[in-house]
């Protein structure tokens, strides 16, 4: 489990000023002491999302969303935790310094992040300058990709040499064990020495989802090349291939702007597109596609459009690819290319119009699975129609989601000319034999309810903030946090009492409600209830009403459990609070 010292979480936020940050990505306008801007969160034409310098938080008053600045770029760029951190780290200039658990793992990784960056900046200079990198821009002369798209993507060209990475290494001290473990060198079956992995190869640096390098693809340039077309990091601590899409560092901001991600077969056909301005495609890495590239894309996109080889390799892959996003809860279209044709020579050929032509009249997962089965079966006769029907419930069974099935079923009875009720009648039975308990316990699993926060709760947590001489003295020495009845205000409250002034910092990244409630307190205006009356008296009138809401609930219990002389003292203790503060504040005492 990784686990940032307090220390660097606390600069990391220093140094990234969240006006500077936030207007990196929004356009500002000054508000006085607030800059304002259009809230990215929802749709609005006029500026509701308000950031504040000095308390270094934003809220936006239209959605509700707010935080401080690592909380801005996790929703902004839809990236978990650790990722914005590490965005913010790499803004500031500084080494993120990660303790994990296992011995010296996160100082490994560390290294490992840097051996790569490092061997990155190698291959993109051998390709620039080097002699030894004439074939590799002689190739990709070739495939008529202008300048500046192979430095945005740092393509670079591994030398037709077995030591040049080694011969790197050691001007750098590290060790070939350490080339080794990051998948770039390979010992010698012969027991000594080491080898480089890429040798003759254009270089594609695979990057996470933070932009940091973690891997490398190797595409051969020469048909009489040794091993396959591609050659692919191995498994390391940094690369998992089925974690990994290609350009999701550049992709995602686009996937979340328009909500669909174009899904590519190789690196060319990626980077080809993004040259175009389909800036929301990311490739596959060569692999299959899994529900980890699933989830991963579903924190940015609905819908996914599959643009794989039109052969029959291409099409089982995009049936295998629609079952894994499908169960993921993304809608998925695929789209043919002429045959022949890939992304990448589509576009370069006849254009980019083309090619998103193709993409725009992509066929839902359905229909493209109801076609290839048509191409091969007589739907006319009983078996032929079977084997479809078959084929068809096994993709709409991979929908979790009551609307997304129901559709599906709809569309196929359409296409099939098979009533809705006969499909899903038969989905039902083989869903029932395959999991009944399952089925069972979701069935009746309860829907969480929406977040709801109490308004004297809020109130007071607010006025602690606005008039904290007046306010906290009254709740320090009068309220125990126990009495408040949500958690994000109970938790909010006891940061308070403990350190005033970093509250922001003390909200566990794994509150993201609580960091939300905190901004709106402190960006919304407090009102007061009555013309004349003091905020310690407001803080008063809801201490009492807390204590009276406290000790209902508990005489209720005592009363329930018989215990009728203990509730007695309650009620005593409720109708004390009744004559007001002077006569109850002998009680209520923390």
């Amino acid at each position: 489990m990784k686990q940032i010292p307090r220390e660097t979480i606390d600069e990391i936020r220093t140094r990234n000023d969240i006006a500077d940050v936030i207007g990196s990505y929004l356009s500002l306008k000054n508000a006085g002491t607030h800059f304002k801007a259009l809230c990215p969160f929802h749709k609005e034409k006029t500026p509701s999302l308000t950031v504040s310098p000095e308390r270094q938080i934003y809220h936006c008053f239209g959605c509700g969303a707010g935080g401080d600045v690592i909380r801005f770029v996790q929703e902004y760029e839809k990236v978990d935790f650790m990722i914005a951190l590490q965005m913010l780290a790499d803004r500031a200039g500084m080494e993120l310094s990660v303790e994990e658990g296992g011995e010296g793992s996160g100082a490994d990784k560390r290294r490992l992040l840097q051996i790569h960056d490092g061997v990155a900046r190698f291959y993109r200079r051998i390709l620039q300058e080097h002699p030894e990198g004439e074939a590799g821009r002689a190739y990709l002369a070739t495939r008529s990709l202008q300048p500046q798209t192979a430095e945005d993507f740092q393509i670079g060209f591994a030398p037709d040499r077995f030591d040049a990475l080694e011969k790197w290494a050691q001007q750098k001290n590290i060790p070939p064990e350490l080339m080794e473990q990051a998948g770039l060198m390979i010992k010698s079956d012969k027991g000594r020495g080491y080898y480089d992995r890429f040798r003759n190869r254009l270089m594609f640096a695979i990057r996470d989802e933070a932009g940091r390098v973690i891997g490398f693809s190797g595409r051969a340039i020469s048909p009489e090349e040794r091993g396959g077309k591609y050659v692919n990091s191995p498994e390391t601590p940094l690369f998992h291939k089925s974690r990994v899409l290609f350009a999701i560092d550049k992709a995602r901001r686009a996937m979340v702007d328009r909500r669909t991600a174009i899904v590519c077969e190789g690196q060319l056909d990626a980077i080809r597109c993004h040259e175009a301005g389909i800036t929301n495609a990311v490739a596959s890495q060569g692999t299959a596609l899994t529900a980890d590239h699933a989830r991963m894309i579903r924190r940015y996109a609905d819908e996914v459009i599959l643009v794989l080889d039109a052969d029959a390799a291409g099409q089982k892959a995009a049936l295998r690819s629609s079952q894994a996003f499908i169960a993921e809860e993304l809608s998925v279209r695929v789209a043919s290319l002429p045959a022949g044709e890939d992304p990448d020579s589509l576009i370069r050929d006849q254009g980019a119009d083309i090619f998103l032509s193709r993409v725009n009249a992509a066929v839902s997962a359905l229909d493209f699975l109801i076609d290839r089965m048509a191409a091969q079966e007589n739907l006319q006769t009983e078996a032929g129609l079977l084997r479809t029907a078959r084929a068809v419930q096994g993709l709409i069974a991979q929908a979790p989601g009551a609307v997304q099935r129901d559709r599906m079923l709809q569309a196929a009875s359409a296409r099939l000319g098979l009533s809705s009720a006969a499909l899903r009648r038969d989905l039902l039975r083989k869903a029932v034999r395959r999991a009944p308990a399952a089925e069972s316990a979701a069935a009746k699993t309860p829907i969480a309810p929406a977040v709801r926060h109490p308004a004297n709760e809020t109130s007071l947590i607010q006025m602690m903030f606005r008039y904290p001489e007046e306010v906290f003295p009254v709740v320090a020495d009068h309220l125990p946090p126990t009495h408040l009845t949500d958690p994000d205000c109970r938790l909010l409250l006891e940061l308070l009492l403990e350190d005033p002034a970093s509250l922001m910092e003390n909200i566990p990244a794994d509150r993201p409600e609580a960091q939300r409630l905190a901004a709106r307190i402190q960006m919304e205006e407090i009102k007061l209830r009555g013309r004349d009356i003091s905020a310690a008296k407001a803080a008063q009138d809801i201490v009492m009403a807390l204590w009276r809401q406290a000790l209902t609930a508990r005489r209720r219990g005592l009363l329930a459990e018989g215990r009728v002389e203990e509730s007695g003292e309650i009620t005593v203790q409720l109708q004390y609070l009744k004559k007001g503060w002077a006569h109850a504040v002998g009680f209520m005492v923390v």
